[in-house]
């Protein structure tokens, strides 16, 4: 089941919300952080297409990639002189998401630590708003 932050949320409970997704991707739980976002269907994420897309930094691994991905614990990656991107950000007027039951309410950047250095591969999410809770549904991940 996916993460329900407590109504209304603050920024403070969305980051940590991302920081525990992001933790759940360094420790290579591709499954358990695939569960811990819904997921819009037009994008099609699977716990095994999260993994390759992160491992081919943004686009499906290549067979004999000579150079793998993987997300590293924020807390001891290398800024490496570029500016770390994380933003949430919350509309002025929500609007209905396909589900019923929700509002898109705003949405998260968040950039990715990868091989101990973080990087430009981001995580898009939308915020979506129930009567009892908040919670994050995965849209993208890419290079911004």
């Amino acid at each position: 089941m996916a993460i329900q932050i407590v109504n209304p949320p603050s920024a403070a409970n969305i980051e940590n919300a991302v920081y525990k997704w992001m933790d759940l991707l360094a420790e290579e739980k591709y499954e358990e952080a695939y569960y811990f976002t819904t997921h819009d269907p037009y994008y099609q994420w699977t716990p095994a297409l999260m993994e390759s897309v992160i491992n081919g930094y943004g686009l499906p691994l290549e067979e004999g990639a000579t150079e793998i991905f993987k997300v590293t614990k924020r807390e001891t990656a290398e800024a490496d002189g570029s500016k770390i991107y994380k933003d949430i950000e919350y509309f002025d007027t929500p609007y209905q998401h396909e589900t019923p039951d929700f509002m898109v309410i705003g949405y998260t950047w968040f950039d990715l630590p990868l091989n101990n250095k973080w990087s430009d591969l981001t995580a898009v999410m939308n915020i979506l708003q129930s009567e009892e809770y908040i919670t994050l549904e995965l849209n993208e991940i890419h290079v911004m």
